[in-house]
């Protein structure tokens, strides 16, 4: 593809057996907590860093979903792998987020990341209580203390990308968005995606719905077929169940998606004409060496394309359906990200 871009503690928490299938994975909301120790085998091949610690990975949904969950598994497996003391919990409900935290504080993981907008007052209200232990959960808003960390999603530099990808592929210039709520992080993608897509197609327009769920694939599906209603062929998601709904609409209707967050091409290898992916090995990387280094508090990581924590890939069939020249035209504009000539517009209103 083309980039454009625990000692382990054992956390007495209790096994379920999740069988649910895919279409049904949140990306931010859960069931039951589980525990598990990772196997290095399934870890991925990042660039090495001299980090140690104990960090502990709480997940709102399955590692199984190919996005929100997924890649942050692989990234705090990559750092199991060079010797980092790491634990994940998968699907914590948020009702039960605050017991895990308070567990692995107990348990003296010095890193805790909480992968949910969902778990930040329950982060929160444990930090109070464990004062030398940091904790990071991703809210996007940069509301942080002395030991709670805010990450941001950079998630509109990779969707302005594909607003380009979008506009050279879309035969009407409409272009669909649908957010799983109306937060900043999903509004940035949509004013971002649209910029893109002016720059190559000047008459393009974008409509944006917020589903209000991060995981109904079936009303994300409604809204996406009643946007192509309007003439919409071509969709930006912003969370699991909206973009899965919105390529289940392109299946359906004719039309292409974006994937979210990870590599969706396979759930609709004729639809998903690009992904957007978050690499977060960097990021979680950057937490624990500001863990070793006391330079933890008050931080908001901010991390996208020059970082290399944002990326947007083209699956081969559209590398071809694309052609080398509009191809290089992404490339060159990801360039100038990374060189900081061009800045991509920030709008969360």
């Amino acid at each position: 593809m083309i980039n454009f871009s625990t000692r382990s503690i054992q956390v007495t928490l209790t096994r379920f057996l999740v069988a649910a299938p895919l279409l049904l994975l949140v990306a931010c909301g859960g069931e039951t907590p589980t525990t598990q120790t990772p196997s290095p085998a399934a870890t991925t091949a990042t660039s090495p860093a001299a980090v140690s610690g104990k960090f502990a990975l709480i997940l709102p949904g399955l590692p199984t979903d190919k996005s929100w969950n997924q890649m942050a598994q692989e990234a705090a497996l990559a750092l199991k792998a060079k010797g980092v003391d790491v634990a994940i919990s998968e699907a914590v409900s948020v009702a039960n987020v605050e017991k895990v935290l308070r567990q692995y504080a107990e348990a003296g993981y010095t890193t805790i990341v909480a992968h949910s907008f969902n778990y930040g007052d329950a982060v929160f209200k444990v930090a109070k209580e464990f004062p030398k232990v940091n904790f990071a959960y991703a809210g996007g808003l940069g509301k942080v203390t002395e030991n709670v960390a805010d990450f941001d999603q950079e998630f509109y530099e990779g969707a302005y990308l594909i607003g380009k990808v979008g506009a050279q592929l879309s035969k009407t210039g409409k272009l669909g968005a649908l957010y799983g709520f109306d937060i900043p992080v999903c509004k940035a993608m949509g004013a971002a995606a649209l910029a893109g897509a002016k720059e190559v197609r000047p008459d393009a327009t974008l409509v944006s719905t917020a589903v209000g769920n991060w995981s109904d694939v079936a009303k994300a599906k409604e809204a996406a077929l009643s946007q192509a209603d309007t003439g919409v062929d071509f969709w930006v998601g912003c969370g699991d169940g909206p973009t899965l709904g919105q390529i289940e609409a392109a299946k359906t209707n004719g039309g292409f998606s974006s994937g979210y967050v990870g590599d969706m091409s396979s759930l609709g290898p004729e639809v998903v004409a690009v992904n957007l992916i978050w690499d977060m090995q960097p990021l979680f990387t950057r937490m624990l060496e500001d863990t070793q280094n006391g330079t933890f508090a008050n931080q908001y990581y901010q991390m996208g394309v020059k970082e290399g924590v944002i990326k947007v890939e083209v699956p081969p069939a559209f590398q071809e359906k694309l052609g080398p020249e509009k191809l290089k035209l992404l490339e060159d504009t990801k360039a100038k990200i990374v060189a900081g000539t061009l800045t991509v517009p920030y709008n969360p209103k």
